[in-house]
Formats: structure tokens, sequence, C-alpha cells
């Protein structure tokens, strides 16, 4: 049976409420809201027909939720579906419902009927993002190393600039979350 979700919906924040918590992601995320555009395509009657919600998992400091949730919020906007959102850190018994792989990874983008069902989940990232942030990753020394932690912040530094401005990036993450909105 479907797993209810009503409690988490009913006290998300909305867009609106999470476009305030952004602080130092603010730009980025505005940045690739102001600048992404969801392309037209044959699954818009499609998409526009179904009837559906979306629960995201999100934190402010995230950055793939910075990527990520501008796109969901103009997948919402041309397809005529609400989003509200629940922080992470704040709802931990709900994140542990949504582990990738044992971990509380987000973003997480439940979709939801109109009973607030689950009906698909997508995240935490589409498979080219995963490979980009892999291959940055390599870069890196040991764990163990005196100066992880002065690569490890370039490392998110870079990660960073990549996704507030690599517009294929954006794409693949916006067909994969398409995806999931089609097959629920």
């Amino acid at each position: 049976m479907a797993n209810n979700l009503t409690q988490w919906y009913d006290k998300a924040l909305s867009t609106e409420e999470l476009r305030q918590q952004f602080t130092d992601l603010k730009d980025g995320f505005e940045y690739i809201y102001d600048n992404f555009n969801v392309r037209e395509d044959e699954n818009k009657e499609l998409l526009q027909e179904k009837q559906f919600k979306v629960l995201g998992i999100v934190e402010p400091w995230c950055a793939h939720c910075m990527l990520n949730t501008p796109i969901l919020l103009h997948l919402a906007e041309a397809y005529d579906f609400e989003v509200k959102f629940s922080l992470r850190d704040e709802n931990l018994d709900l994140i542990e419902k949504y582990q990738t792989n044992g971990k509380n990874i987000i973003p997480k983008f439940i979709v939801l009927d109109n009973d607030n069902n689950e009906i698909g989940v997508w995240g935490p990232f589409a498979p080219e993002v995963k490979a980009t942030v892999d291959e940055y990753k390599q870069q890196l020394p040991p764990k163990d190393s005196d100066n992880y932690d002065e690569k490890f912040k370039d490392f998110i530094k870079k990660i960073r600039e990549k996704f507030t401005t690599d517009e294929e990036l954006w794409y693949s993450a916006y067909e994969d979350i398409k995806k999931t909105l089609l097959n629920a």
C-alpha cells in the first residue's frame, strides 16, 4: 500500500518560504531559476493531465538542492502542479524513509497523488550530475591527508560553480526529474 504523506505535506514549506531560507547559495539558486527554461515537448499534455504534487526534501546549504530545486519549480509552473518542501535536518523521520545507500542524501522529490500517497520518488541527482561530481572527487587527496580539508573546500566551490553555470547539467537534471514525473 502506498505511504500516505499528508502530515508531512501539510506542514511543509511553500516555495517562497524555502527561497527565503537560501543564504550563501541564494545567488546560484536564483541564477539557475532565472536562466533555466522548460523545453516544449510531446509530454506537455500528458504531464498537465496527470494529477499529482511533489514534496521535496531539501536544505538551503545543499548544492544539489541549489541545482535541482529551481528546475523542479519550473516543471511545476509549466505543468501546473504544486510543490512544497521539508527541510531534511528538521525532519529526520521523513528523510530516513527515503535514504540513498543508507544515507540521508538530498534532494529527494516525492511525487504524491491527490490523497498524498507516494506514486514516485526522484533523487538525489541525475546520473550525469553524479558522474560530474565523481570526476571532481577523483581529484581529492585521501581523507587523512594534511591538505584534505583545504582541497575539499575547493572541491565544494568548484561544484557550486559548475552547478550554477553548466546548462548541460541543468538539462540532464530536468530530463531525469521529468522522467520520474511521467512514470508516476
